[in-house]
């Protein structure tokens, strides 16, 4: 247990505050705890209460099996947190008179296009950045096949919808990719910039940055570290996704987290200067579009804790336990945030670990809140350790249901070399499907897939290169079924649940 003690303890207290009204200890038990249950290495905390940093620390280390501490000046990213700045930085922008939130997103970003008619001419900024174009995540397009931001952007255009436009939420992260771009040409530079000059450099945030090569170069920077269904903790490398941008790109500190709270806490003021006007701020905070809480949202948002949820603009707005809430949380491949303010009572909490998937961050801050709020202890590290069981129970239930409805005994209705060419989808572009040494291998993007026989004519597509990014897929199936034309002949490939169409020769 020694690893997971407290291995720093450096704590700010406000003078204007007694100690009798902030006592730290619950945190730390939590923290500590959560550490231990959850097996990941390390965590930074911030906690701001009336315009004041009162609780700032570092736990644990910032990679396993090593001694290096997490403090509060570790950099760790930030990812889908990143949305809040991104969608802070475009309502400075309006306030400069270079955008209104219901512009039409083609009139500042012509190459723009969404599939669906209705959508593609109405969208607005303001859509975008409360999930309700009618479009799904399609993530796989910037996590797999291309670096390029204008080019996902453009390929998420052409991909398919999931409903229809404004008539239902759908969490997606291209639109604040776009959002960010666009930030950037109102700027005259790019979305990396206007978040240093209008966020990071009047907060006073000297560690932060918007590209994962200046995340990771500090030395006091966190080791990602993935979660594996079979129990194992494994090192891993940063994601390398600089062209998402706006969407999940920032790095940060606790210590840095903290000015940020504060800034949102003070209604857009800091230091005593004022950056935007609380008005314009509050829009962000301002419910846009309503949401059920379903799978995977709803282990974020307890029914036992909240009536009411819905998003604003980069952020989700919800009650917890009666008090109004604006929170937001991010999950790269080996990290996990979340974000927690109550602007009424001028509380915020931030919390940063370096394991995926894991709800350190969600036990800390809600256990935070409930001491700020005075209400009564919920033990959520025990909680949401049963929640994690929860999701490998669920998607052993999904493999054990896979494997019984197998048919035995069935082949291929073709050769297997007569199931090789090449694929195309007008999003997801072109897959090759390989015959070598009697075996079929499916290269997309930057990933290369052994491909085994199911039953009939779907097979299984299994990750394996790049090897450092396909660890973290242990809790994924890939189904590849192929279908025939008329003729007898390979006609087209559902993979990624996208129909590729086979390429004319």
């Amino acid at each position: 247990m020694g690893r997971y003690l407290l291995l720093c303890a450096l704590v700010f207290v406000a003078p204007s505050l007694r100690a009798a009204e902030f006592d730290p200890k619950p945190i730390d038990e939590a923290v500590t705890k959560a550490l231990k249950e959850f097996d990941a290495p390390g965590a930074s905390v911030v906690i701001v209460k009336g315009g004041q940093v009162i609780y700032l620390k570092g736990f644990g280390v910032r990679a396993k099996g090593k001694e290096d501490k997490v403090t509060p000046d570790t950099v760790f990213p930030i990812a889908s947190c990143s949305k809040a700045f991104t969608a802070t930085a475009l309502a400075m922008l309006a306030e400069d008179g270079k955008l209104k939130w219901d512009d039409k997103v083609h009139d500042h970003l012509d190459y723009f296009r969404l599939s669906d008619e209705l959508a593609d001419r109405e969208v607005t900024l303001r859509d975008l950045l409360c999930h309700r174009t009618g479009m799904p995540r399609h993530d796989a397009l910037w996590s797999g096949l291309s670096t390029d931001g204008g080019d996902v952007i453009r390929r998420w255009g052409r991909a398919t919808p999931s409903t229809s436009f404004r008539s239902k939420w759908e969490y997606a992260n291209v639109p604040f990719t776009t959002a960010g771009v666009i930030a950037g040409k109102l700027d005259g530079s790019d979305w990396a910039s206007v978040i240093k000059n209008r966020i990071f450099k009047p907060l006073g945030m000297e560690r932060s940055s918007c590209t994962w090569k200046e995340g990771s170069a500090p030395p006091d920077h966190a080791t990602a570290h993935y979660y594996g269904f079979d129990k194992s903790v494994t090192a891993i490398g940063w994601d390398e996704i600089d062209h998402a941008g706006g969407a999940g790109c920032i790095n940060s500190t606790a210590r840095d987290m903290g000015s940020w709270l504060q800034f949102q806490l003070a209604g857009g003021k800091f230091d005593g200067r004022r950056l935007i006007t609380e008005r314009a701020l509050k829009e962000t905070h301002t419910s846009q579009m309503l949401f059920i809480p379903q799978d995977p949202f709803i282990v974020y948002f307890p029914p036992k804790v909240t009536r009411f949820t819905s998003y604003g603009l980069g952020w989700f707005v919800h009650d917890y336990r009666g008090a109004n809430c604006v929170s937001h949380g991010g999950t790269l491949t080996g990290f996990r945030a979340q974000c927690m303010l109550v602007p009424e009572k001028k509380i915020g909490v931030f919390v940063l670990c370096n394991l995926r998937p894991s709800y350190v961050c969600e036990s800390v801050c809600k256990t935070a809140l409930d001491a700020l709020l005075e209400l009564p202890a919920e033990d959520w590290v025990t909680f949401y350790k049963s929640q994690l069981k929860r999701l490998d129970f669920v998607v052993a239930s999904a493999k054990e249901k896979r494997t019984a409805s197998r048919k035995p005994d069935t082949k291929p209705s073709l050769p297997l070399k007569d199931y090789a060419g090449a694929f195309e989808e007008r999003a997801y572009g072109r897959a090759e499907v390989i015959y070598e040494n009697d075996k079929l291998m499916i290269r997309w993007g930057k990933y290369t897939f052994r491909v085994e026989h199911y039953h009939f004519d779907t097979f299984t597509a299994i990750p394996v290169e790049p090897k450092d990014d396909v660890i973290s897929f242990d809790r994924s199936t890939f189904d590849v079924q192929f279908r025939l034309g008329t003729n007898g002949e390979v006609q087209s490939m559902r993979f990624f649940d996208q129909e590729f169409r086979r390429a004319k020769k």
